[in-house]
């Protein structure tokens, strides 16, 4: 009798229960009076539109399964979304269709006679073919064509044309990708019929999501060349080689008017890879008077001018301190130096966490190496933040191998090394020697020419090192096809001679880049 009384007690409360529970998305386990009892794992992953299926394990007294209604959902952890319905009966059996992001994921049980709740969770982190891989930018008879090998698979798939049937897949003249970890949409598009952000979900796409949005002064519409980002500062320079800053100290935000600089740079920008500065240099070349100059944008709030960029040899007198100042003269008009190359690393020398940015210029057949470590722009205001920069390397390569007819340069994270492609060929150059020279690391095959040579540092937690792999595009001159090959850096430690490829994928256009997307759910 007394257990009767408390069945109806509680049958009254049971509703007022359930809807203050209601909002915990399935958080925790609920059981009705009967012995009825349902297990499955605590935890899924899965793959978006892929099979997915769960068959619980059933244990009663007495279990009719037609008894009882069944309701499978999964409510977006974030809260971004409406809870989604998965399945109405007791084994769940679907192709998913959630995009990718992480569920909780709730079982209801309800007895039709009664009314009684029986519920059961479990997390379910859900990435889709896109989630994980290679992405690679291409041109294809000149137009824009990304490309992605996808690692999520036990099996790699390559899915090409990842653009068409957008409105960007008639864009022509692609330059660049770049990821920018700290923005809800970070994947950046560079071309030359505009630039935009893609988004973390399958690198879909709206108007939105174009440059121009992000300008506080009225929309952009002119080209990008280059788009460099090291939080809390980003800034792209334009086709014609102007100059825009952004200042995301606070949040993403937005671009100011162009640099009144009077002289145009190189579409290449140097920064401290590694390091955290409060005012990080962004360091550039100036095409017209052939020297190194640096982004000043945030100079006012420390007195001094920061309507135009400034010289890389004026930062001393300013008063920033600097570091190793004799090593070498900086370029000036008067030395007639062009630019070559300009690339960052997280080469640590000074095991300081401090990255490395190096510079290759050429005068003739002469190539001369500069590598620079740039910090902090707020130094001499106080002097916690430390120095400027550091002069940390100067070599004449000019006696390595086709140096004068090298084509493309990658530079390591790991130790002083430099590579560079003629041809079909890759050299190795240790620059820290006294007297640096070019070792042959490997050759493709005959009739192959590479397009794409780097290293890409990966955004978050490297736990595999990838960010000393060696990425290599090519194309063959007869057929136009191009091939995707990835060398192991971290355990031969640098060395690729004559190197087996871990990875090897064809079928693409002419490789123009290529960057690693993370399993990460990037800033939401």
């Amino acid at each position: 009798m007394e257990r009767m009384k408390y069945i109806r007690l509680l049958w009254l409360v049971l509703p007022f229960l359930w809807q203050s529970c209601a909002e915990d998305k399935g958080n925790y386990d609920y059981r009705d009076l009967n012995d009825l009892n349902i297990s499955f794992d605590d935890a899924y992953s899965a793959i978006s539109r892929e099979p997915f299926v769960i068959k619980p394990e059933v244990t009663a007294k007495e279990f009719a399964p037609d008894t009882y209604t069944y309701e499978w959902k999964a409510y977006d952890q974030t809260g971004s979304q409406d809870p989604v319905l998965l399945g109405t009966a007791l084994n769940l059996d679907v192709e998913l269709t959630l995009a990718q992001g992480n569920y909780q994921l709730v079982l209801t049980i309800k007895e039709k006679a009664s009314g009684l709740y029986y519920q059961k969770s479990a997390t379910l982190n859900v990435d889709t073919p896109l989630s994980l891989g290679w992405l690679v930018l291409c041109s294809d008879n000149g137009r824009v064509r990304l490309d992605m090998v996808s690692h999520i698979k036990e099996a790699d798939n390559v899915y090409y044309d990842l653009l068409k049937g957008t409105e960007l897949e008639d864009w022509l003249q692609p330059y660049q990708l770049v990821c920018d970890p700290g923005m809800q949409e970070p994947f950046y598009l560079v071309t030359g019929s505009g630039t935009t952000r893609l988004s973390n979900n399958d690198f879909q796409w709206n108007d939105s999501y174009m440059i121009g949005y992000e300008f506080g002064n009225g929309m952009y519409t002119g080209t990008v060349r280059c788009l460099a980002s090291h939080r809390p500062g980003k800034l792209f320079v334009d086709i014609a080689g102007r100059v825009y800053y952004c200042n995301t100290l606070s949040g993403d935000g937005l671009f100011g008017s162009v640099r009144a600089n009077g002289f145009y740079v190189e579409p290449s920008v140097g920064y401290n890879a590694k390091g955290s500065p409060f005012v990080p240099a962004f360091m550039m070349w100036d095409k017209n008077n052939r020297r190194f100059v640096v982004c000043a944008s945030e100079f006012a709030s420390i007195g001094l001018d920061n309507v135009r960029d400034v010289p890389m040899d004026e930062l001393a007198a300013d008063g920033f301190p600097t570091v190793n100042e004799e090593l070498f003269a900086w370029p000036k008009r008067a030395d007639r130096m062009d630019f070559v190359c300009m690339e960052n690393t997280r080469y640590d020398r000074n095991q300081d966490g401090n990255g490395m940015t190096y510079a290759v210029l050429g005068k003739g057949d002469q190539r001369f190496l500069y590598g620079i470590i740039l910090n902090e722009l707020y130094s001499f205001a106080e002097a916690k933040y430390g120095y400027a920069y550091e002069k940390a390397y100067y070599a004449d390569l000019s006696a390595c191998t086709d140096i004068a007819g090298a084509t493309h340069f990658a530079f390591s994270s790991l130790k002083t090394f430099m590579y560079y492609a003629v041809g079909r060929k890759v050299y190795r150059v240790n620059f820290s020697n006294a007297a640096p020279a070019a070792e042959l690391q490997f050759e493709l095959p005959e009739g192959e020419e590479i397009t794409c040579l780097k290293f890409y540092l990966w955004e978050q937690e490297d736990a595999d090192n990838r960010s000393y792999d060696l990425i290599v595009g090519s194309k063959k001159n007869d057929t136009g096809e191009s091939t995707l090959r990835i060398y192991d850096g971290f355990t031969n430690e640098g060395n690729f001679q004559n190197a087996v490829p871990v990875e090897r994928y064809s079928g693409f256009a002419d490789i123009v880049d290529v960057i690693y997307r993370e399993k990460v759910i990037y800033q939401q």
